[in-house]
């Protein structure tokens, strides 16, 4: 074996992550600033923004892990990104992604509530036309949805958004709230965001 081919062996990837949201400019922006802040060549993760409402998402990243069949070499992940918003279907689309191997980062009410937790502690629940009014005063500048900078404006906050997460995550869950539907507010995001920080050896995803 050359040197040449030896090479190119290394650089194959090593793991494949496959990112689907709902939305197609705010989470495929933030989530492809953490991708190229990471640098991971050895890493195959792509991000897509289908535009979907949540049920024919979920449905379709499950034909597309059917169709796609990586190799059994690579360990492969699946994320499907999605808010409750108006969806009374929430709760099933939940369910049929993990049936079907797929992990499901949702957000109740939306995604932005992810980025709010990067600023300050969120235990009641806005209602989604108030979010964005809220991120404005706390980005000090009009929030928009196609912000390509926003991973950049709040990303100082990463470690507080993580432990709001978790900190709403354990409230509801002492309180006995187990659907996720009623879990309002609450996200996981932060469980793909700490798995995509573990690939350099940082946090691991919890559980």
């Amino acid at each position: 074996m050359s040197r040449f081919s030896r090479k190119a062996e290394i650089r194959r990837p090593r793991k494949v992550i496959r990112i689907y949201t709902e939305g197609v400019k705010t989470e495929p922006n933030y989530f492809n600033s953490i991708k190229n802040e990471l640098r991971l060549s050895e890493i195959d993760i792509k991000v897509n923004g289908r535009g979907d409402h949540t049920l024919p998402l979920v449905q379709w990243v499950i034909e597309r892990k059917n169709e796609e069949r990586i190799s059994d070499n690579f360990e492969t992940e699946w994320w499907v990104v999605f808010d409750r918003d108006d969806h009374s279907d929430f709760n099933h689309c939940i369910e049929l992604a993990e049936a079907n191997g797929i992990n499901a980062a949702y957000s109740n009410e939306c995604f932005e509530l992810w980025f709010i937790l990067h600023f300050e502690f969120l235990q009641t629940s806005l209602g989604r036309e108030k979010f964005e009014s809220k991120l404005t005063k706390l980005l000090g500048k009009k929030y928009g949805k196609n912000d390509s900078d926003i991973y950049d404006l709040i990303k100082h906050g990463e470690v507080n958004a993580i432990h709001n997460a978790k900190n709403l995550k354990k409230i509801h869950d002492g309180a006995g709230v187990q659907s996720p539907i009623k879990r309002d507010p609450s996200t996981l995001v932060y469980k793909l965001v700490e798995n995509l920080r573990s690939l350099r050896g940082g946090r691991e995803i919890s559980r």
